[in-house]
């Protein structure tokens, strides 16, 4: 059995890969997520800790994992490491292409939401592109500047900002996009005077955000993605992975139900 840590672009490429080549797995989420399942593909939602997946991933006899959740859930990817290492049973990371920095004096490169906060100004208009898991990081800043969160429209998103008391007009509900009139468009709306996001890669329309900065002149800051744990074997496209994953299948005797990868 294979267990995959998905919930993004990369969970999806995973799970459709493996239902393709008919190996089982489960696919793993935080929140619960529409996901339909069929005779290879099983579903599951909620946090693990490290007991919790130790227990999971001896009950239903994984033998390898997938881990392609967010770049920025670091507790995650330790929990994963620190467990599956014990274990002994081997990590893919199918992660994002991490693009080349920006050289201009408008953007910033930090390791932290602290240093982000340093170099924010007074009475300067924020837009947080980092999530919704950030507005409490956050609180220091928006309780006495105005800021805008975009966060995703669903009842879980909308709860954690409620959760922080966090004003409802402020949010803007939506995804990330590639349209750069629409994130310009944004900017301008709001009167923004500094963009923070995450080194998100391609995937998270990184150039997009920055492009839409500098046509604005609007200060950009953009966290620096962590590094992942030396235990996992990192691949940067459905090529790779289905190369690794090939490679592992023959140095494991990787069966569910007595029934092999094809």
């Amino acid at each position: 059995m294979i267990l995959v840590f998905g919930g993004t672009t990369e969970g999806r490429k995973v799970a459709k890969l493996l239902q393709e080549k008919s190996m089982l797995f489960v696919y793993s989420t935080k929140t619960n997520i529409p996901f339909e399942e069929n005779k290879i593909a099983s579903y599951r939602h909620g946090a693990l800790n490290e007991k919790q997946l130790e227990n999971y991933l001896i009950k239903n006899n994984v033998k390898l994992i997938v881990n392609a959740s967010h770049p920025f859930a670091e507790i995650l990817h330790n929990t994963i490491a620190r467990v599956a290492e014990s274990l002994q049973i081997p990590v893919i990371r199918f992660g994002r292409k991490l693009l080349s920095k920006t050289i201009h004096p408008l953007v910033f490169y930090v390791n932290t939401y602290d240093d982000a906060s340093n170099l924010f100004k007074e009475n300067h208009i924020l837009l947080a592109l980092t999530g919704v898991q950030s507005i409490k990081r956050l609180k220091h800043w928006w309780q006495k500047n105005t800021t805008y969160f975009r966060i995703l429209n669903r009842p879980e998103s909308l709860a954690i900002a409620r959760e922080s008391n966090f004003p409802e007009e402020q949010l803007i509900l939506g995804l990330p996009s590639a349209d750069l009139k629409k994130e310009i468009e944004l900017i301008k709306a709001k009167s923004i005077n500094i963009v923070l996001t995450k080194e998100t890669g391609n995937s998270g329309f990184l150039s997009t955000k920055i492009e839409a900065a500098l046509k604005t002149d609007t200060q950009i800051i953009i966290i620096t993605q962590p590094e992942i744990p030396p235990y996992f074997k990192p691949v940067f496209n459905v090529v790779e992975l289905e190369n690794l994953l090939t490679s592992t299948q023959r140095s494991l005797s990787l069966t569910n139900n007595a029934t092999k990868w094809d």
